[in-house]
């Protein structure tokens, strides 16, 4: 009976001393790597389609626009010409005073604008010859027009229209010389909103090109086999 109870108690032993053991932890698989997404492929800024055009750059490395190299009437007119765009397309409740101050600026200069025109007209005649001087002249305004017409920057553009026409009708006093003088840095300022934009359009061709020859798939080999000719022998 002893020795039973000895091999009772050593059981229990065993038994107390195992339970005291720590229990390990479970083992725990690590999921398995996945690999970050690609970046995002860079959009066109503005929305602009992919078909745009960027002007090239000239030898002072600004964009070379319909608004370069011009003649002092030449440079006035175009400033009219962006102001007759901004009247025509910026039609909102916030832009209907463009038209309003444009007609109004008109008025206010017109024997200023009649000269600049006509200033224009005998340089294209010069230039180019007679009536083909002006139909050159018609090309390039309906050029200039479209270019004017850009839907990517349309807001920024009516923005600064509306404000330059406000200053325009706040020159003091009404004089030739002080419209012409404004209309010069005018039309720099709008050509300026396009000209940002066409170096944003050549930075994204610059960085899509990247992103595709680093992320696109490369495009299955193509066969160059070609089948040999038969020759046939008439019977």
């Amino acid at each position: 009976m002893a020795t039973q109870h000895k091999k009772l108690a050593g059981i229990v032993f065993v038994l107390a001393a195992a339970a005291c053991q720590p229990v390990p932890p479970p083992v725990v698989t690590p999921p398995p790597a996945v690999a970050p997404p690609a970046p995002v492929r860079p959009l066109p800024p503005g929305g602009a389609a992919a078909s745009t055009v960027v002007p090239p750059l000239g030898v002072d490395g600004v964009r070379v626009t319909p608004n370069r190299g011009l003649s002092t009437d030449e440079h006035i007119w175009n400033f009219r010409i962006a102001l007759n765009v901004a009247a025509l397309n910026c039609r909102s409740y916030t832009w209907d005073e463009i038209g309003r101050n444009y007609n109004q600026m008109l008025g206010s200069y017109k024997n200023t604008l009649s000269r600049v025109n006509k200033a224009v007209d005998a340089q294209y005649r010069k230039e180019h010859g007679g009536r083909s001087g002006l139909r050159v002249r018609d090309t390039q305004t309906t050029q200039l027009y479209n270019y004017f017409a850009l839907p990517t920057v349309k807001s920024e553009f009516c923005n600064a229209a509306l404000q330059k026409t406000r200053e325009i009708l706040a020159l003091a006093p009404v004089t030739s010389e002080g419209f012409r003088t404004y209309a010069y840095s005018g039309l720099n300022d709008l050509d300026g909103i396009f000209i940002n934009f066409f170096n944003a359009y050549a930075q994204y061709e610059i960085d899509v090109a990247a992103w595709d020859a680093q992320h696109a798939p490369t495009p299955a080999p193509t066969s160059t086999f070609t089948q040999p000719a038969t020759d046939t022998i008439g019977e």
